[in-house]
């Protein structure tokens, strides 16, 4: 029955996956977007569950996990009997560990969000934002809840503290039982952030009636008209039709859709997810230093012509600011964007300058240029001049390592040979694989010869837009 269960929940879930992952690739191409951590993905990386963190307790205690006690209550006895330290200590005995890789969050953290929410005690969050090289700001207490809202990096509540500061733990059903009166202004920003965003859960149980209160509350105040809110639920076969009415309680009373997926395929979910959110962002690698006077006015036409048209056509830009050409791009974006009077700038315009002034690393040249192009679907490469350059087969070894970069990454990559230097080397190389560059098969030819900005652009925007 279990199977069975399993497999019609998965049939039936299809159109919702599908919605899912339209709607919600919107709200994060907006900014909108907002994602909930719970235990179930610190599980991933072999931590243990809120169950498993208690093992010592109800040992020590002499009661069976299996009897019917809330875990938080379970940890006031405890804590009654051996004293709250005591209590802390064990959990973060447990949680302060070496911990295996992480795919789900990986995944989950490469959709940019600027708001993270979690009741998990862990470092994971924090600890894969800076492998990502992304700054977080980590909250644990209220009183850097009024900088959060002013705050340049990915800003990450721990609703029920951090190990390493044990006293902000909440642990006791105590300290849950008051935690409206002690963190009434951490509800707060919760609540106008569901208020204002689309909330994604992963790995929680909606066992806590501390969310589920500010849910209910939201969706009471807006008259039922809030925010939908997703929820990826992983089932295998053991599944029974509780889950189906769980669900259904869910989307009635707290405006959340769940989303079913086989337990094996989470990471396919989420990469999903992410294509649907990068379709549309395209990068831009180029550079020139020393050109004649018709190729400075050639390159100026061009850019000017591919960034309006792009904009236009809905796209988003990601350029590392190359010397001059750089320039041309980020200019005449900005400018079309201020003549259709649109703010948010960043969100259609991603410019990451390559810090040249720095002493880095080959290793970390690399890690940059995979930044510049990880959030993309497709690399444009035109020109590509060195001043520096030394080596006689190449124009620009930093382009052609962009190159390199964009197959590694999965871009498809598009070479404006027409535009020579590095680019035309990089034609030459995709031109004698072409089976490699299918997509490309019917408009090699033409990226290398044509010369005419606006011909090129549509002929670029053509390759693009060819699998919608």
């Amino acid at each position: 029955m279990s199977k069975q269960t399993h497999k019609k929940l998965l049939e039936e879930n299809k159109n919702t996956l599908n919605s899912f992952i339209n709607n919600f690739s919107k709200a994060v191409i907006k900014e909108e977007a907002s994602l909930f951590v719970g235990t179930g993905v610190s599980m991933n990386s072999s931590l243990p569950s809120w169950n498993e963190l208690l093992l010592p307790c109800f040992s020590e205690l002499n009661i069976s996990p299996n009897d019917s006690l809330s875990l938080y209550k379970v940890a006031q006895y405890y804590a009654n009997k051996m004293g709250r330290s005591s209590l802390s200590k064990i959990v973060e005995q447990q949680v302060n560990q070496d911990y295996s890789g992480n795919d789900v969050l990986e995944n989950l953290l490469k959709l940019n969000f600027r708001s993270i929410w979690t009741t998990n005690y862990d470092h994971l969050i924090e600890d894969e934002l800076r492998r990502q090289k992304r700054n977080p700001n980590v909250i644990i207490s209220e009183e850097k809840l009024p900088l959060s809202e002013k705050s340049e990096s990915t800003c990450v509540y721990k609703i029920n503290g951090d190990f390493i500061s044990t006293e902000t733990m909440i642990l006791t059903q105590d300290e849950y039982e008051h935690y409206n009166d002690t963190h009434a202004l951490f509800l707060t920003f919760l609540k106008k952030e569901l208020v204002s965003h689309t909330f994604l859960f992963d790995g929680y149980s909606f066992e806590d009636q501390i969310i589920l209160d500010c849910l209910s509350s939201t969706k009471q105040l807006l008259s039922g008209n809030g925010n939908l809110h997703y929820a990826l639920i992983y089932i295998d076969d053991t599944v029974t039709d509780a889950m189906r009415y769980k669900a259904q309680d869910l989307r009635e009373r707290y405006n959340i859709e769940s989303v079913f997926v086989d337990e094996k395929n989470q990471v396919d979910v989420i990469k999903k997810l992410i294509s649907a959110v990068n379709k549309n962002k395209v990068f831009i690698s180029g550079a020139y230093y020393n050109v004649s006077a018709d190729e400075e006015q050639f390159a100026d036409t061009l850019s000017k012509t591919l960034a309006i048209r792009l904009l236009e056509d809905g796209k988003r830009i990601s350029t590392g600011v190359g010397r001059k050409l750089g320039t041309y791009i980020t200019g005449y974006a900005h400018q079309y964007l201020a003549e259709k009077s649109i703010r948010n700038t960043h969100r259609y315009l991603s410019m990451r300058p390559f810090p040249f002034h720095l002493d880095l690393t080959d290793e970390d040249k690399v890690v940059y240029r995979k930044l510049m192009q990880h959030d993309c679907s497709h690399a444009i490469f035109l020109f590509g001049q060195s001043e520096h350059e030394k080596d006689s087969m190449h124009s620009s070894r930093g382009v052609y390592q962009e190159f390199c970069i964009a197959q590694e990454l999965g871009l498809r990559v598009i070479p404006v040979g027409s535009t020579g230097y590095e680019a035309k080397i990089i034609w030459d190389e995709v031109k004698g694989k072409i089976n490699e560059f299918y997509y490309l098969s019917k408009k090699i030819s033409v990226l290398g010869h044509e010369t005419n900005p606006q011909k090129l652009t549509e002929i670029i925007l053509s390759i693009i837009n060819q699998d919608k």
